[in-house]
């Protein structure tokens, strides 16, 4: 699939970011920092398809993308759109997609990995990817209540 057909199956990258900021919790900054809007937009829409991706952000019109649409949203979504937005999710968070039940997921690259989400979340980087400095982990990360 070109890039030309993801962006028509998404309504854009920034359409795409808008609606992976509702699923993920992260603002579109925070998702547009990571760099992998464009490569994982691609690679969904190629391995589902349009269709499944045009379900998805028809579940989402008109859903204010606040944290607090999550109960809406798991209401709008059918299971299609919502093993899709359980899948982006996924992919978000830990750079993999997860595939069929029973296969194996699929990484997409080292720098997805890198960039996963999760790691964000932690507040911390993905093993081997950061330079903490030599015994950082004898202080307490910022933020951690001692």
């Amino acid at each position: 699939m070109s890039l030309s057909n993801a962006a028509e199956a998404w309504g854009g990258t920034e359409e795409f970011v808008a609606l992976s900021s509702v699923l993920s919790g992260f603002s579109v900054p925070e998702l547009e920092k990571t760099g992998m809007a464009g490569a994982y937009a691609e690679f969904v829409a190629a391995r589902v398809g349009a269709g499944p991706c045009r379900a998805l952000r028809a579940a989402l019109a008109g859903l204010p993308r606040t944290p607090e649409s999550v109960a809406e949203l798991a209401e709008r979504l059918a299971e299609e759109p919502l093993d899709l937005a359980r899948s982006l999710t996924c992919l978000w968070y830990t750079g993999c997609w997860p595939g069929q039940p029973g296969s194996a997921p699929t990484v997409l690259s080292a720098r997805a990995y890198a960039e996963g989400l999760v790691w964000r979340a932690l507040g911390g980087h993905a093993p081997g990817t950061g330079r903490p400095g030599f015994g950082s982990w004898s202080e307490a990360p910022d933020g951690a209540v001692r």
